[in-house]
């Protein structure tokens, strides 16, 4: 159809569109066929829709929103989406809520990779975090009365069954040694940590490395990022946590310089004999 715009490379925004209007029929309980019959256009129309294979407008969202009976607050925040989805980078506040909307994309983002990139400098990545160390984490900076840091470390730990279901998410990991020696959460906490992992390490698509400090300087120091890779030649996303924001790089010409970042420090890291060994010196020192 003239109106229909296929995704070739579906955006972040846009496969939280995809989800949200997914869910939307779900809950109503009519499959693709009732909806496309009620709204006035075809069965595939509506389920490229739905798997963002089709660049999706604000009118069809503001449709689509209409038919379900979805609150306006609701209907006026995917309209929103809608009228940026196109966008390739864009920054967004990330919220105190259990799950914010960057967080809900990145996760989401995360089950349908094939692989990630990660770079950290002072933090375990959350696929990798104990219960004690994302508790510790999860509490910093939290309002006495915040109630929903429990439901940060469970949505946590929920994701790491990424590292080991039927298709298993391919890890590569660079992290400072200064990750290992940082006690997060107290020593007890911090050693369940780093046995944690170790046992991930010996996992066939997991590959840990780790920078030794009296190595020196490092490329990309002070920057933290992940790159998320799929499959079907389609096209690696970059993200960048910040302190209460996440930056998405969607642009090859954006994303490529974190790609060779990441490759030269792989380089630099220790290899896998050498980066166990300089956790089991850490764990002994601390035993």
């Amino acid at each position: 159809m003239a109106d229909e715009v296929k995704a070739k490379t579906p955006g972040v925004r846009m496969r939280r569109i995809a989800r949200t209007i997914l869910a939307w029929r779900i809950e109503s309980g009519q499959d693709q066929v009732e909806v496309a019959k009620a709204v006035g256009w075809s069965n595939a129309k509506q389920s490229r829709i739905e798997t963002a294979k089709l660049a999706v407008t604000p009118v069809d969202v503001m449709t689509l929103a209409l038919h379900f009976g979805r609150p306006a607050d609701e209907r006026d925040a995917l309209f929103r989406d809608a009228q940026t989805a196109q966008s390739s980078r864009w920054v967004e506040q990330i919220s105190a809520d259990a799950f914010a909307a960057d967080v809900r994309d990145y996760v989401a983002l995360e089950a349908e990779a094939s692989g990630v990139r990660i770079f950290k400098i002072d933090v375990v990545p959350g696929l990798f975090q104990t219960e004690g160390y994302a508790r510790a984490i999860s509490k910093l900076g939290s309002a006495p009365d915040d109630d929903q840091y429990e439901e940060r470390v469970q949505a946590r730990i929920r994701r790491q069954a990424r590292l080991q279901d039927e298709a298993p998410l391919g890890v590569r990991c660079v992290l400072t040694e200064a990750v290992l020696r940082l006690q997060v959460g107290g020593r007890e906490a911090w050693l369940e940590q780093l046995r944690r992992i170790a046992e991930l390490m010996e996992l066939p698509n997991v590959d840990i490395r780790f920078l030794k400090s009296a190595n020196g300087a490092y490329r990309a120091m002070g920057y933290p990022f992940s790159v998320l890779g799929f499959e079907d030649n389609e096209p690696d996303i970059g993200y960048i946590e910040l302190l209460g924001t996440g930056v998405y790089l969607e642009k090859t010409a954006e994303v490529q310089p974190y790609v060779e970042a990441f490759e030269e420090l792989w380089t630099s890291a220790e290899e896998p004999d050498g980066s166990r060994e300089l956790l089991r010196e850490i764990i002994g020192a601390a035993g």
